[in-house]
């Protein structure tokens, strides 16, 4: 990544002021030399000036902060030298509380423990985040007629054009966004055009935007619990509401094929990221309302006053077909809400409990029959719709139980959508790869994992 043609000469004096306003000492804390030096870059970008290299800027460190030293963290082959005793400023637009003096805290006995309490986030935080690699050319089936060598130089173009378009995501400069889209497609090389006629070479695409989609959302918005500033809320949605249009003017020209694949993808993407955006906020309403004893002892009551036996008994009627294991889940599903309601669990252990109903009634049922995976999110989404609709129906207008279960339906669909993408994906992947059943999974995204198990571990 380098500035190109800077304006302004470098400045070591005005470097140092950089540094102070946003790094300080803080022992016990790494950061990745690479972060650190990828935050000079984008300082440099939006100033306009012309950047050392990186042997250079770490003695510029070293004048700032004389006393950090170096450490090679990580496992075997896959290790980083870290500056260790400097952290990000909370006041940086760069923070993150991994590496601040925020995340940890000296107890009694000196030791380190992590913070419980979460900060505002910020997407530049992320700045150096690389694409996941794209599908090897190796374990793709080509047609005779699709030239290698051709789509190999169109991967790599469009490789390069996706890195582009995440590192202006990441520094919110979401304007540019369309001028990159037009400028890669309407500049797309005379005999690359023709391959896009081809199933194989679409479904390609599609599956390199999954990746591009999925690396967007989880650097906009990596969790839904962790507070987001309204401006970052706000362009979100914004974005969200204009990227299809983009996609739509600059490919405009190409083959039908090529733009539906790319419409339905970019759809699915824009509709999650609303979805996060608006959840975020519930999740934040959510958390104040049970924190409330007051709040929590009415919620508490107000479930002891529904007749579940008569909502069950209705929900499973609703049901195309049902079995005695359904009746058994439901219950048992019950019981389990109720025992969360009574503890007074905090927002991380409910989003726990969600995402472990999604993975018994949508997930593993799905991996069993993977050809009625549609069938089953639709059924699985008809009974919770079904259920929660009666529950609430029971209950008083102004029983706080309505927000939670607003939250609920929201994170839950949430959840669903992102089974729903990442399963799409994995199918483009596997129909056009040589050994399907070698090739792995494109993963899962990783804020639904941190959502659920791994969020909770570190906040509660």
């Amino acid at each position: 990544m380098q500035v190109a043609q800077a304006s302004k000469p470098h400045s070591t004096p005005l470097t140092l002021k950089w540094l102070e306003e946003n790094y300080e000492m803080a022992e016990g804390v790494c950061i990745p030399r690479s972060t650190l030096y990828m935050h000079y870059l984008d300082y440099c970008g939006m100033n306009d000036s012309q950047p050392v290299n990186a042997a250079s800027f770490g003695k510029i460190i070293r004048q700032q902060f004389p006393q950090i030293t170096t450490r090679r963290l990580g496992t075997r082959g896959q290790s980083k030298y870290h500056y260790y005793g400097v952290g990000i400023k909370e006041s940086s637009i760069y923070f993150d509380l991994a590496y601040s003096r925020k995340g940890f805290f000296s107890n009694a006995d000196g030791k380190k423990e992590s913070l419980k309490q979460v900060y505002s986030y910020s997407p530049r935080s992320k700045l150096g985040t690389m694409l996941p690699n794209f599908p090897d050319l190796q374990d793709i089936y080509l047609p005779p007629s699709i030239p290698t060598d051709r789509i190999s130089t169109f991967l790599v173009m469009y490789r390069t054009h996706c890195q582009r378009v995440l590192d202006n995501v990441i520094r919110a400069n979401f304007e540019e966004i369309q001028s990159f889209l037009l400028h890669f497609w309407r500049g797309m090389p005379q005999h690359i055009v023709p391959l896009m006629n081809s199933r194989t070479v679409v479904d390609l695409v599609g599956v390199c935007d999954s990746i591009l989609y999925r690396s967007l959302a989880n650097v906009l918005v990596p969790s839904v619990l962790q507070p987001v500033s309204e401006s970052l809320i706000q362009m979100i949605r914004k974005f969200a509401r204009h990227i299809e249009d983009w996609i739509v003017l600059s490919i405009q020209d190409f083959p039908k094929i090529l733009q539906q694949m790319k419409i339905d993808m970019t759809r699915k993407f824009s509709q999650m990221l609303r979805r996060q955006a608006s959840l975020n906020h519930l999740c934040q309403a959510v958390k104040s309302v049970i924190s409330s004893q007051l709040l929590l002892r009415q919620m508490a009551h107000d479930w002891s006053c529904v007749d579940l036996t008569s909502v069950l008994k209705q929900t499973l009627f609703s049901m195309e077909k049902y079995s005695q294991r359904d009746y058994e889940l439901i219950t048992t599903l019950q019981r389990e809400f109720e025992e969360l309601l009574n503890e007074q669990v905090c927002i991380e252990t409910y989003c726990q409990w969600l995402f472990s109903i999604v993975e018994r009634c949508v997930k593993i049922p799905s991996s069993k029959t993977p050809t009625n995976t549609w069938e089953i999110c639709r059924q699985f989404l008809l009974t919770w719709s079904c259920y929660g609709s009666r529950v609430i129906r029971d209950m008083t207008l102004q029983s706080s139980f309505h927000l939670l279960h607003l939250m609920f339906d929201e994170y839950v669909m949430y959840l669903v959508e992102t089974f729903q993408f990442d399963a799409w994906s994995n199918q483009l992947l596997t129909s056009i790869t040589k050994h399907p059943n070698t090739v792995p999974n494109i993963p899962e995204r990783q804020s639904v994992i941190t959502d659920g198990r791994d969020f909770l571990n570190a906040n509660c």
